[in-house]
């Protein structure tokens, strides 16, 4: 497969699922260059004739919607006067973000970089920012200009410069003759069109077999990976074959990859992580934790309201943990299905943390989600894992078919519909096995079920304080297939959204109230760029 880099735009509306970003409304900003107490409520006046006599007080407006520029393009910001002035105005810009500014860097201003001015007589103006290329630039980086005026509020757009972006290889670096998958080498230019020969595989795996042609291995690639990037125990490793991933504590900070354990202080050892950003993509996942069970508390009465808890309260993350699907904050708008925490055991006076799990997932008891409702959905989890902030990041959502499928090898796909227990999947266990817990994508589902101790004539029995003794069972269920939710709705059917099987790397499509587990995933990109849509009709084909 070849390298490919696609624009920003197109993978970010490809795999955010994204329709726009925000609202046309505009946004307004006043300027009063004079000793005037003129109206300066910020409210756009109808009346642009230059009628500026007793009033010299200016309502100036733009289009602030967040803006996305590609890199190497130019964009135009026009700004607008409610009346013509008598003299000039002057608007101050305030220059913040990520982005650098510069003719060798990564964009510049037209005229002056620090105002911009209506000419007298004129109620029209503008501001160029003319964006450059630059290969060693992965991601995206932010641009806010602030304009403000000598009265009112000041009005702020925010822009985003994209970054380089590729997409990841598919993994595969053996050749197939049609009976055997595995070949390491070609014969005599037999298979010199298989996907082995091209792309980030062939390019940067020293252990890649040079093909008869295709591309060739090269260290000049931005992307390439050296002896260490390929050796499972050191601790730069960054996976198999073309991935490159890296390992990343809840703090945000990298930690070492590696196998090896470090006894400094100043080094976290490689199972100290929380998620892993891939250096292809930009992206950055949230990685499951090892299975957590959920008891199900017995009940001295049928009408006491049913209570779950979870062994572990602060493992929400859990692998066997499942979920329906529903939009969250920052996702996808759309219809979807969900099943409460037991929100009425607090009535019922059951004791705190009790009422954060159900029989199908659960969540921390600190917090409450700032008091917003909580349910078993993906949308439910989402909001929680950016309110808990994890790994510095507060822009995680459901990923898109395309992201999902993006950590994919399918040099390990393989239809497993034949083998039972297996515990195999296509993603890399070194950085997905939760914290060295084998596997545990695919964990099993576990719960605790209770029951009340009766005598011979169905009493219960009572224990040494005088409560009613119960009996706890540990009930493990067959793995189901480990299928997870993307953000991607079907087209013109509300009820069904696509997923990903982890094993055959099959995408299907699911019931919204379906129980289907989920990773959640972060870009670079800003929360102002996740608006959702007002429509249900946010699909993918």
């Amino acid at each position: 497969m070849h390298l490919k880099k696609l624009s920003f735009l197109a993978i970010l509306l490809l795999s955010l699922g994204l329709t726009g970003c925000g609202s046309d409304n505009l946004d307004t900003v006043s300027s009063n260059n004079s000793d005037s107490t003129g109206d300066s409520s910020g409210d756009n006046a109808d009346d642009s004739s230059g009628d500026s006599s007793g009033d010299t007080t200016y309502t100036a407006s733009g289009n602030f919607t967040p803006k996305i520029i590609q890199r190497g393009q130019t964009f135009t910001f026009n700004y607008y006067l409610d009346k013509t002035p008598d003299a000039a105005i002057i608007y101050d810009i305030d220059i913040v973000g990520t982005a650098i500014q510069g003719a060798s860097e990564d964009y510049t201003l037209d005229g002056s970089a620090s105002t911009l001015t209506f000419a007298k007589g004129s109620t029209t103006t503008s501001l160029t920012i003319i964006t450059y290329q630059k290969d060693d630039v992965y991601d995206a980086r932010t641009l806010s200009l602030t304009f403000t005026g000598n009265t009112g509020e000041p009005a702020t757009i925010n822009l985003l410069i994209s970054g380089n972006v590729y997409l990841n290889d598919t993994g595969i670096t053996n050749y197939s003759d049609g009976s055997s998958f595995d070949i390491q080498t070609q014969a005599n230019d037999k298979y010199m069109q298989q996907d082995a020969a091209y792309g980030l595989d062939i390019i940067i795996n020293s252990a890649a077999t040079e093909p008869d042609t295709g591309d060739s291995k090269d260290d000049t690639k931005q992307l390439y990976k050296n002896a260490f990037d390929v050796n499972q125990n050191d601790s730069e490793y960054k996976g198999k074959a073309g991935f490159r991933f890296v390992k990343i504590a809840n703090n945000g900070m990298p930690v070492v990859a590696g196998t090896t354990n470090y006894d400094t202080p100043f080094v976290q050892n490689s199972t100290n992580y929380e998620c892993v950003t891939d250096e292809v993509t930009g992206l950055t996942w949230q990685v499951k934790g090892p299975q957590n069970i959920i008891t199900h508390e017995a009940k001295s009465a049928a009408s006491e309201p049913d209570v779950y808890t979870m062994a572990d309260e602060d493992n929400y993350k859990a692998a066997n943990f499942q979920y329906p699907w529903m939009p969250s904050a920052l996702g996808t708008a759309g219809d979807g299905w969900f099943l409460g925490l037991n929100d009425a055991t607090l009535d019922e006076g059951a004791e705190e943390g009790q009422h954060y799990a159900n029989q199908a997932c659960g969540y921390p008891t600190e917090g409450r989600n700032n008091g917003q409702p909580l349910y078993c959905s993906t949308g439910s989890y989402t909001d929680e894992v950016n309110r808990l902030g994890a790994c510095g990041k507060t822009n995680w959502v459901v990923p898109s078919v395309e992201q999902l499928r993006s950590l994919l090898d399918y040099n390990d796909v393989i239809d497993y519909s034949t083998v039972t227990g297996t515990n195999e999947h296509a993603l890399d266990d070194s950085f997905f096995d939760c914290k060295n817990t084998s596997n545990c994508v695919i964990a099993k589902n576990y719960t605790n079920q209770c029951f009340f101790v009766v005598d011979g004539n169905g009493d219960a029995v009572l224990d040494i304080n005088g409560n009613p003794s119960t009996s706890c069972v540990l009930l493990e269920s067959d793995d189901p297939e480990p299928v997870y939710w993307t953000s991607n709705q079907v087209k013109g059917s509300e009820q069904l959204a696509w997923c990903v099987n982890l094993q055959t790397g099959s995408v299907n499509t699911c019931h919204k109230r379906e129980y289907h587990r989920v990773l959640v995933v972060s870009s670079n990109v800003p929360t102002e760029f996740f608006t959702p849509v007002t429509t249900s009709d946010d699909s993918a084909e």
